[in-house]
């Protein structure tokens, strides 16, 4: 349609203007006629800097813009070097208040614009999520995949291995998490860990710090812990106490089920155990440097003794960028249960177990 990027020029001319000021100078205006071409093809971001970047966007999520350039490749645009932005494609614009909007989409003057003829106008600081909408919801979509090694050779012949898997889709509305950390320890063809993590969330954004949790879920092995296979299921709500640039801290819980085989038991011991269990988690962003991000997530789990009692789980990470789709990565691991179930020989698991996984990340 070749009225979209002319109803577009006409709506940034009237509103454009830096987040901190009322009204543009005359020579930005100019600037952006000169600029900005192919508002059906292409989005425009004007940066702080006065530099201004063509291509696509991906999603607007947690203060930043996923902005895919031909020439620099994907981007991370904090929300504070953001001066304008124009599409003429639709978007899933998602505000504060819970409202959904689809439409082009024009950010400019403190306010966000959405949609055509009349748009509708929200501020800029009640803006919570921008997404594809469905033709291209592909794009909303993350896959982190790591994997790291360590292999000895002489006296000892010792190997390390580890692979882990992140997977995000982040909508206006809502958002899915998916996590995987396997790791496998061998010394002198003796296995000495072997274990597996993997949690999935689904969560849906009532305002823009609280949500709630319908479905959650969890799968744990660790035979030197003697659980074979542990299943968790549960729901729950969420609260985001701090959302900044830089920093981001929210806490969840709600009640589970669960679902324990044990890997070996003594004679006349119960070989399984399924109960409800009740949940307190908590997760920690903080971006040091644009480079270097850290992270802390945190779980205590309420479980009766047969099951192995309370139970705590903490990863404390750091993430340090050597390319756009490359991290190196690097974790440690803490794992406690309270009453662990003993083996068949009668000997009691330890209650408390460390690890530090290094791998390299790379981003698809």
């Amino acid at each position: 349609m070749k009225l979209l990027p002319i109803a577009l020029a006409i709506a940034s001319i009237s509103t454009f203007s830096c987040f901190a000021k009322a009204e543009t100078p005359d020579a930005l205006i100019d600037e952006q006629h000169a600029v900005v071409k192919d508002t059906e093809k292409y989005d425009w971001v004007r940066l702080t800097s006065g530099e201004w970047l063509k291509g696509d966007i991906k999603a607007y999520y947690d203060k930043q813009l996923e902005f895919d350039s031909d020439v620099l490749d994907t981007l991370m645009i904090d929300r504070d070097d953001i001066y304008i932005v124009i599409s003429g494609r639709n978007h899933a614009v998602r505000f504060n208040d819970g409202t959904v909007l689809e439409g082009p989409l024009n950010i400019s003057g403190g306010y966000v614009m959405v949609g055509m003829g009349r748009p509708d106008q929200y501020k800029y600081s009640d803006l919570v999520s921008v997404a594809p909408t469905f033709d291209s919801a592909l794009s909303a979509w993350s896959i982190k995949v790591g994997v790291g090694a360590n292999i000895s050779k002489g006296n000892t012949e010792q190997t390390e291995y580890s692979a882990s898997l992140d997977i995000k889709r982040r909508t206006a509305s809502n958002r899915l998490l998916i996590s995987g950390l396997a790791d496998r320890t061998s010394n002198d063809d003796e296995v000495t860990e072997n274990n597996i993590r993997a949690s999935g969330t689904f969560d849906w954004f009532y305002t823009k710090s609280l949500y709630f949790r319908p479905i959650s879920f969890e799968y744990f092995r660790d035979p030197f812990q003697n659980i074979a296979h542990k299943y968790t299921v549960g729901a729950g709500i969420g609260y985001y106490i701090i959302d900044t640039d830089k920093t981001e801290w929210d806490i969840g819980m709600g009640p589970s089920y669960q679902h324990t085989e044990f890997d070996a038991v003594q004679e006349g011991a119960e070989t399984e155990n399924s109960s409800s269990s009740f949940y307190i988690e908590s997760h920690t962003e903080y971006e040091l440097t644009s480079d270097i991000d850290l992270t802390f997530d945190y779980k205590f789990t309420f479980a009766e003794s047969a099951a192995g009692g309370n139970a705590q789980a903490a990863k404390a990470g750091a993430s340090f960028d050597i390319t756009d789709d490359i991290d190196f990565d690097v974790s440690f691991v803490w794992d406690h249960l309270k009453s662990p179930i003993a083996n068949a020989d009668g000997t009691i698991p330890e209650n408390d177990d460390y690890k530090m996984v290094v791998q390299l990340g790379i981003e698809l």
